[in-house]
């Protein structure tokens, strides 16, 4: 098995948490209406960002802040509701899938990473052993908010704090193990494919990561939890909100179910709901 190399220093130094802390803390300053509108145009222009897809008026928002975490027009993204077909979690881009044989994951070619590194431990992994994985990566452009791919209930869930190295292909080239060694907030599920759990890796600029099961802040000095039950349990409807990224960043998602086969080319950009995994 290759393995990267090992992270020069600057990417040491662009992943400790207080360079994203610093960031969140300038995205939710509160700029002059004019400034701030001028500003999202600029960003919205330069990565090709439909504004028109968003809920609110440009006028509407308060912080850069709120313009990352925008909500989009009802109805924009059909959720896939085939019971043999698992839905995208997230607007974003298929960079990895595959089987969980030998439970690796392939973070790039010919460079893996374990799912017991990913998920905390050994005992949170075993459910999933021999079944299947993808991977969503969100570019600063996408759509922030990630929705259950599945009907489905939170029953278990872990914060794992770690560094924020980027998730792009410069973190993936240099970082072995790079989701593995993210903060990242992991929320176990039973689905209509049985076992499953989704993955939210934070990044380099991801400030915070919010999700629908606990109020537990992330990137802000916690310790991890271990594994935690969920209570309440938390059902959820396929397409309904699981959580929200500040900026871009990573959703991985694991199933217990075998064969899971791609339904769209690897490195291609999917929305949220679209048809992502399938059986044969």
């Amino acid at each position: 098995m290759a393995i990267a190399p090992p992270p020069p220093r600057w990417l040491d130094l662009l992943a400790r948490p207080e360079v994203s802390q610093a960031m969140g803390k300038l995205v939710r300053l509160h700029a002059p209406k004019s400034v701030l509108q001028r500003a999202i145009r600029t960003f919205a222009r330069i990565y090709k960002i439909d504004l028109s897809e968003s809920e609110r008026d440009l006028s509407d928002f308060d912080t850069f802040q709120d313009f990352f975490t925008r909500t989009l027009k009802p109805g924009l993204r059909p959720v896939a509701l085939d019971a043999k077909v698992l839905a995208s979690p997230a607007d974003g881009r298929l960079s990895a899938v595959g089987s969980l044989d030998n439970s690796t994951l392939i973070q790039a070619k010919g460079v893996e990473y374990s799912l017991d590194a990913l998920l905390g431990g050994s005992q949170d992994a075993d459910p999933y052993r021999g079944g299947s994985y993808a991977v969503v990566y969100l570019a600063p452009n996408n759509y922030h908010r990630v929705h259950s791919p599945w009907h489905g209930t939170v029953t278990q869930w872990r914060y794992l704090p770690g560094a924020l190295y980027p998730v792009n292909s410069i973190g993936i080239q240099h970082v072995h193990g790079l989701f593995a060694r993210n903060e990242r907030i992991v929320g176990h599920c039973e689905t209509e494919f049985g076992a499953a759990a989704m993955i939210m890796v934070g990044a380099t600029c991801v400030g915070h990561m919010r999700v629908a099961f606990t109020d537990l802040a992330c990137n802000e000095g916690n310790v991890g939890t271990g594994l935690q039950p969920c209570s309440p349990l938390l059902a959820l409807q396929r397409g309904q909100e699981f959580g929200v990224f500040e900026m871009g960043s990573t959703v991985v998602v694991v199933s217990a179910q075998k064969g899971l086969q791609p339904l769209v080319p690897l490195g291609q950009p999917v929305k949220m709901g679209q048809a992502l995994l399938g059986l044969p």
